[in-house]
């Protein structure tokens, strides 16, 4: 009697064991198919944008009356610009409305052309996958809807528990990217200056 339960129990134990095993191959499965997926979207946005707007010009960021970006609307979803780090290869369109779940960076807070613009997403593919290798010195280069295209340097590379406003603007800074490491549960920050 003891015997049948004893094995009763490793029966039940193996195929909860099992069980788990195919749920954990399952989500992985799942989990890289997303991330292939938002890769794969963000370089459809990358290049339809690309289309959508004027030939690219180099422009220096300067005050405007209006300092309101100007928005390109793909799929029900508003674009403010790209965003390029060449050393990397990564090319990404940042969306306009902080606000709104998405799977790409978006525009957090201020404007390209008062030096004030903040860009925050996570380390998730798709988004800032660099975020491990960005140093001090790599250029960064952010294209409005306009066409203008703006050359920055990183100038420091800060890890914080959040990224508040007083985190955010620590440093004088022309653009900000605040990533936020899903696996270590900590933001990176990054001050970027124009490039002369």
């Amino acid at each position: 009697m003891k015997n049948q339960r004893n094995g009763r129990m490793q029966k039940i134990c193996v195929l909860a064991g099992v069980s788990l095993l195919v749920v954990a191959i399952g989500v992985m499965v799942f989990w890289q198919w997303s991330i292939r997926t938002s890769a794969q979207k963000a370089e459809y946005y990358v290049n339809t944008l690309r289309t959508m707007i004027p030939e690219p010009q180099g422009a220096a960021p300067e005050e405007r009356r209006d300092n309101t970006m100007s928005t390109l609307s793909l799929d029900g979803i508003d674009f403010v610009g790209l965003l390029e780090i060449p050393r990397y290869g990564s090319a990404l369109p940042v969306c306009a409305d902080w606000g709104t779940p998405s799977e790409y960076p978006c525009q957090f807070y201020g404007s390209v052309y008062d030096r004030t613009l903040q860009i925050g997403g996570t380390s998730q593919k798709g988004q800032y996958d660099f975020y491990r290798e960005i140093s001090v010195g790599d250029a960064i280069y952010f294209t409005d809807m306009e066409g203008n295209r703006y050359a920055y340097s990183v100038t420091a590379v800060e890890y914080e528990k959040s990224a508040d406003q007083a985190a955010l603007q620590r440093k004088e800074s022309s653009l900000t990217l605040f990533i936020k490491n899903i696996y270590a549960l900590e933001y990176i920050i990054v001050f970027c200056d124009v490039l002369s």
